[in-house]
């Protein structure tokens, strides 16, 4: 199954040098994106899903595309996510 995530967002941490890390409910990231690889992020997701965090213990994945996130449990591609982004209503290729 796949669906949008709504509670999900990136927090920065860090005293001397930002790093971001994608949050949902009470789970973080194990990942600390330094900001140029966040901002790297932020470009390729405008374009191709980009895994962002999984979550081995209940076999769920992480995306964000097109300033989304979404969830699954299906072990899905990146195409696979487009294609059910790309489907909702009033969602276009940007």
């Amino acid at each position: 199954m796949i669906r949008k995530e709504k509670k999900g967002n990136f927090v920065e941490s860090g005293t001397f040098s930002t790093k971001y890390q994608f949050s949902v409910n009470k789970k973080i990231s194990q990942a600390k994106l330094s900001k140029a690889k966040y901002n790297s992020l932020l470009k390729i997701q405008s374009f191709d899903p980009v895994k962002i965090m999984t979550d081995q213990e209940k076999g769920r994945t992480w995306w964000m595309f097109q300033e989304d996130f979404y969830v699954e449990n299906e072990g899905l591609t990146g195409d696979d996510v487009k294609a059910f982004a790309l489907e909702k209503p009033g969602k276009k290729t940007k």
